[in-house]
Order: structure tokens, then C-alpha cells, then sequence
């Protein structure tokens, strides 16, 4: 969800919230809410403003329903040609190789990351957390190359950028494992 739907839905349930605690109090004996609604509805400049308010919330509820039930589909692909036809590997699965192939890494703790369809081709974006005791600048090195190779190798399509953004340095060192 992109900013500007988190702020219209903050707004959104924020209102709502307000709304509701006016119906609690008016279901209790306050009358004044019931007032203020019939005089606004009585004048035209009163009803417009209702009418205007009230398709703002339909419209806002029909947005978010909408997000609501609207699938997650990366449409876009990578089309890679063969002798016996076309493959087409999605942007996910493409991303979910690279961070595979980032977490081998030695020095690296944890990856995300987001696969992008640039004008030159297929852009990677990277972020690590790496360990304390290694150099950033060749772990950083080894990523790109590795990533670099690996989808070469794998989906047959070149990477033209590999982007490491070093999010954070851990504190802790990494658990051996016992095979």
C-alpha cells in the first residue's frame, strides 16, 4: 500500500472511529448530533455538503474494497528465446533466485530485494545486512557478481544493474551450523 492510501485510510478510520463514539452517545440521549443533521439536510448548501461528504466515503470504500480483493500478479516477464520456442520466467521467480544466491554469501545475514524491467533490461535492487567482521566493499563486490552470473546461467537473460544497499551491521555473529 502505497502512502497516500495509508493516509487517506488513517483519515478514513479515524473518522469512523469519531462517527461511531457520536452513535454510542447518541443512542445514550444526545440529541444534538440529530440536530445539527436535520438543520444541515433542511438548507441546500447543507445537503450538498452532505451528498459530498457522503460519495467521498463511497468512493473511498469502494477503493479499498477494491485493494482488498484485487490479486497480487506480477504480469510482467522475462521472454527468453530458444531453439524450440520462448520461456517466460515472471519478475518473482527471477527475484526469489537473487535472494537466494545473496544469502550465500559469505558475510551476508539477511537479504530483500525487488527485481525491476529497465530499459537495459532486468534491474536488481538489494538490501543486506551484513556481518561485522567482513569488508562491505568485497561483500558488496561478491553479490553483484554472483547475482550477476547466477541469473545469467539460470534464466539465460543478462542482469545490467545490481544495486546493495547495506541496511545494517549485525551485532551478533552467525551460528555454525551441525550437518
Amino acid at each position: 500500500m502505497r502512502l497516500f492510501d495509508r493516509i487517506v485510510l488513517a483519515i478514513y478510520t479515524l473518522s469512523l472511529g469519531a462517527l461511531s463514539v457520536i452513535f454510542i452517545l447518541m443512542s445514550l440521549g444526545w440529541h444534538l448530533p440529530m440536530e445539527v443533521v436535520g438543520t444541515s439536510l433542511s438548507d441546500p448548501q447543507g445537503r450538498l455538503l452532505v451528498g459530498i461528504i457522503a460519495l467521498f466515503y463511497l468512493v473511498i470504500s469502494a477503493r479499498f474494497i477494491y485493494f482488498a480483493f484485487k490479486r497480487k500478479y506480477s504480469g510482467q516477464t522475462v521472454v527468453h528465446e530458444t531453439a524450440l520456442g520462448e520461456v517466460r520466467v515472471t519478475l518473482d521467480a527471477i527475484e526469489n533466485l537473487v535472494k537466494k544466491v545473496a544469502r550465500q554469501v559469505q558475510g551476508v545475514r539477511e537479504v530483500a530485494g525487488r527485481v525491476y524491467m529497465g530499459p537495459a533490461g532486468i534491474r536488481v535492487a538489494l538490501s543486506v545486512v551484513v556481518s561485522p567482521d567482513i569488508s562491505i566493499p568485497s561483500v558488496s563486490n561478491e553479490v553483484q557478481t554472483s547475482v550477476k552470473s547466477y541469473v545469467r546461467s539460470v534464466v539465460g537473460v543478462d542482469v545490467s544493474e545490481v544495486s546493495v544497499f547495506v541496511e545494517n551491521i549485525t551485532a551478533e555473529a552467525r551460528r555454525s551450523r551441525v550437518e
